[in-house]
């Protein structure tokens, strides 16, 4: 099963890119991020609080810089390894971004990140917007 989801981001590619393989990009419920996007490197979201700390881990398999990344994400070790592949290609108004989230065995756990996708981009693009504010202000 799989996910295959494209948005359109009034935002230059090389911009999305940077945000999405930054540390520093941390899109709630994500609490902490650490992220070394080269082919090998690790790829690590964490989401903390009082009573637990959940994580997702991934490696990178392929990194074009502004282009495109490509890796493994599992959730809390539980088993279900999947593959992200995005493209961040240029388009008039700024970037297409396409996702492509595939390998899941469970409706449930696919259904949970389609939706994830949706909100994270959403988010993604409103801390992008803040931040060309910042710049611009």
């Amino acid at each position: 099963m799989k996910i295959d989801k494209s948005y359109a981001l009034p935002f230059p590619p090389n911009r999305v890119y940077a945000a999405w393989v930054c540390s520093e990009t941390i899109i709630p419920p994500a609490t902490k991020m650490d992220i070394n996007p080269t082919v090998g490197g690790h790829y690590r979201l964490f989401m903390e609080s009082e009573d637990r700390c959940n994580r997702a881990e991934g490696l990178f398999f392929a990194v074009v810089p502004d282009r495109h990344v490509r890796y493994t994400w599992e959730w809390d070790r539980d088993g279900e390894i999947t593959e992200i592949d995005v493209l961040f290609e240029a388009d008039d108004d700024g970037t297409a971004l396409r996702i492509r989230h595939s390998g899941f065995r469970k409706e449930e756990s696919r259904d949970m990140h389609d939706s994830g996708w949706d909100n994270y981009v959403e988010q993604l693009s409103a801390l992008l917007e803040k931040r060309q504010e910042l710049v611009t202000a």
